[in-house]
């Protein structure tokens, strides 16, 4: 099977199962997260808004003092922009995400990045939607990527390109599984 088939796969089976749970409970992760060291000691924290199924970052939002980045889809880049309380609007796919005139992050500031994904193996590798958002944008970080995950997400192995970078650390429920830093 080519490794395009196996992520194809993997997303097929990923959906099913993300449709058997379809309001899953974020607050393990989110408070695994917050036990971090890395998020501790971060200044400048790149998250997401979640789309239906993956595990919601939204209890972090303005929490500990953290300066907020969150993506806004242009064309096939993902834009840095600042989180601005009360100025998030549907964007691509209904995600909301900061209006085009928040203020501009450049990548270097960037201390860690929560990534969200289809599927995670063990080791970090992770399987996204297919699109590149994030394969592109985490190419431009030198910054710990922390990847957010359910267990029903987690899957034996991830087929990977050259252009797929693993997670420095995987969190899964409440439990840190992987720490490459």
């Amino acid at each position: 099977m080519s490794a395009i088939d196996a992520k194809r796969e993997i997303r097929r089976r990923i959906k099913a199962l993300r449709e058997e749970n379809p309001c899953p409970d974020s607050s393990l992760v989110v408070q695994a997260v917050l036990d971090l060291p890395e998020w501790q000691d971060a200044s400048t924290v790149m998250m997401y808004c979640a789309l239906p199924g993956e595990v919601d970052l939204t209890p972090l939002l303005g929490v500990g003092g953290k300066r907020i980045v969150l993506p806004l889809v242009s064309g096939n880049d993902l834009l840095l922009k600042e989180y601005v309380p009360g100025y998030l609007v549907p964007g691509f796919a209904g995600i909301m995400e900061p209006s085009s005139n928040a203020p501009d992050v450049a990548s270097d500031e960037i201390d860690l990045i929560l990534v969200p994904g289809v599927a995670f193996d063990r080791c970090g590798r992770r399987l996204g939607r297919g699109k590149g958002y994030y394969d592109r944008t985490l190419k431009t970080l030198d910054c710990t990527k922390v990847g957010v995950a359910f267990g029903w997400q987690i899957v034996d192995a991830v087929p990977v390109d050259e252009w797929d970078l693993p997670m420095d650390i995987l969190v899964v429920d409440g439990n840190v599984i992987n720490r490459r830093r």
